[in-house]
């Protein structure tokens, strides 16, 4: 098992633009809205603030396909969100994913201190996190 793949056993969160999961019945009109947003740069804004706010607070390794790198400067994060799919370990002690294909990110992690964070950094951008398995 490597670094990252050790995470994907932990309680998953999800971080969203909305507040719970989207009933299935709802889904036809769900992803007319995800549609949207995936091309709205607002939203990738919002993940790329929130993750440079978290790397104020915790080193953070990026590893994508390419490379892992640790603690990029700001204009490497605005780079990579939203075209690649990337895997950030924080603090050694969790895993968020942020794919370019989803409009939300996902934490997998069962740390309180970082949990409790990342809901904070996620408010104040307006973004909810919800328990991923509900």
């Amino acid at each position: 098992m490597n670094q990252v793949d050790k995470w994907f056993t932990m309680p998953c969160w999800i971080i969203d633009i909305l507040p719970k999961r989207v009933p299935g019945e709802n889904s036809g009109q769900f992803f007319a809205v995800e549609k949207y947003f995936l091309q709205d740069p607002t939203l990738r804004r919002k993940q790329l603030n929130m993750i440079l706010k978290l790397n104020c607070y915790y080193d953070l390794t990026v590893a994508d396909e390419h490379e892992e790198t640790r603690n990029p400067m700001p204009a490497v994060w605005e780079r990579k969100i939203g075209r690649e799919s990337l895997n950030l370990i924080i603090g050694g002690r969790a895993l968020m994913t942020a794919d370019h294909t989803d409009i939300h990110m996902t934490v997998f992690a069962e740390d309180e201190e970082i949990l409790a964070m990342i809901r904070k950094l996620a408010a104040s951008e307006g973004l909810f996190v919800w328990k991923g398995n509900d």
